[in-house]
């Protein structure tokens, strides 16, 4: 199990990706309810089980178990939407992350930025190109963007 501790930003002036890794994550939810969520997703060409529960206002918990393709497609018929998004990793110390999403939630561009502590989390100022943080609303949680109608992405989007 690990902890995740992260506050989550809009990309306001996206910084140059061309030189960073890209996965790609297909997402689908089986479970969201209260503070856990399990759900399964590919990256690139792996297939896991992940629950997170959480901690705290900035944390988490997070259990992955590696499934093969055939356990993904069968728990991928009793889910919903997909989210699609491509991550690109730009630092480690803080851990940096640019989401990009890509179908219904198309124009979402987010920055998330893990810390050691939730102490280190609340000092963090956010770099130039970051722009509003979006940690607390539907913007900052795949689970919590698929309950949201176009009109409200747009809306959110747009504020």
């Amino acid at each position: 199990m690990s902890l995740e501790i992260e506050r989550k930003f809009l990309v306001k002036d996206l910084p140059d990706l061309s030189d960073k890794p890209k996965e790609t994550y297909e997402r689908y939810f089986l479970y969201r309810g209260g503070e856990t969520e399990l759900r399964i997703q590919k990256v690139n060409g792996k297939f896991e089980l992940e629950r997170k529960s959480e901690t705290s206002e900035l944390g988490s918990e997070t259990q992955k178990f590696q499934i093969n393709k055939e356990e993904f497609e069968s728990l991928k018929t009793k889910s919903g939407e997909a989210i699609v998004r491509d991550s690109f990793q730009l630092s480690k110390n803080p851990e940096i992350t640019i989401k990009i999403y890509h179908g219904r939630f198309q124009g979402l561009v987010r920055a998330e930025v893990e810390f050691g502590s939730e102490k280190d989390a609340r000092r963090f100022t956010p770099l130039p190109w970051m722009g509003k943080e979006i940690t607390d609303t539907p913007l900052g949680r795949d689970s919590r963007l698929l309950d949201l109608s176009d009109e409200e992405f747009k809306d959110l989007l747009s504020k």
